[in-house]
């Protein structure tokens, strides 16, 4: 009879738990709807930033600021003001850099570490959240005046560099209002966005990343 017992426990807890996945997996789902309708007629997104990155081994922060301009689905300009003085491109023909001193294009390979989550990015600032859950393991942290998205790689050329992307979104959920980049070496970014304009002109001309050398 205890074993009876014990046994029918073990079932009633399983099914306690898969209805736990099963609520969780359903926040996510219903989460990344809300964010994918409030995003499906936005054509561009520009917005100042402020990014402070803080290096793990020397136990002292880095800020910069800058701005953000991405023309969906596929085209992102981050450039940070002086005295970092560099932009960096994010687009369908690869990655590339300018620099006061010079530019460069190449594919993402030359990006480094982040060339394997640098289309990720661009989909946490404004793209279809639902193509990340394929590589991702997905939760929603917060709803807490916006919706919080916390995303921990599965895919193992994201998880040997980085331990986890979280973005917030604002309470209009089109918008992002912060980003944070955990790094496996303990490094960790914080970008923090000012008010973002939806649907300005860009100029063609700036989302076109240097030619590659």
């Amino acid at each position: 009879m205890q074993r009876r017992s014990f046994l029918m426990g073990l079932a009633a807890c399983g099914g306690a738990m898969s209805l736990g996945s099963r609520a969780r997996a359903d926040e996510v789902g219903d989460a990344l709807a809300e964010i994918t309708r409030a995003r499906a007629s936005v054509k561009t997104l520009v917005a100042p930033f402020t990014q402070e990155r803080s290096i793990g081994l020397l136990a002292t922060a880095v800020k910069s600021d800058g701005e953000m301009t991405l023309v969906l689905p596929d085209r992102l300009r981050w450039e940070l003001k002086p005295p970092d003085a560099i932009t960096y491109w994010i687009t369908p023909e690869g990655f590339g850099f300018a620099t006061p001193k010079g530019a460069a294009g190449a594919g993402r390979g030359a990006a480094g570490r982040f060339g394997a989550v640098l289309s990720d990015l661009l989909v946490l600032l404004g793209g279809d959240l639902g193509k990340l859950r394929a590589r991702y393991d997905l939760s929603i942290p917060s709803r807490a005046d916006g919706i919080t998205l916390a995303a921990r790689p599965r895919a193992e050329e994201v998880a040997k560099h980085v331990r986890s992307l979280e973005m917030t979104s604002g309470p209009e959920l089109w918008s992002v209002r912060r980003v944070v980049i955990e790094e496996r070496n303990g490094d960790r970014s914080v970008i923090a966005f000012g008010k973002v304009a939806r649907d300005v002109s860009v100029d063609p001309a700036r989302m076109k990343a240097p030619k590659q050398g």
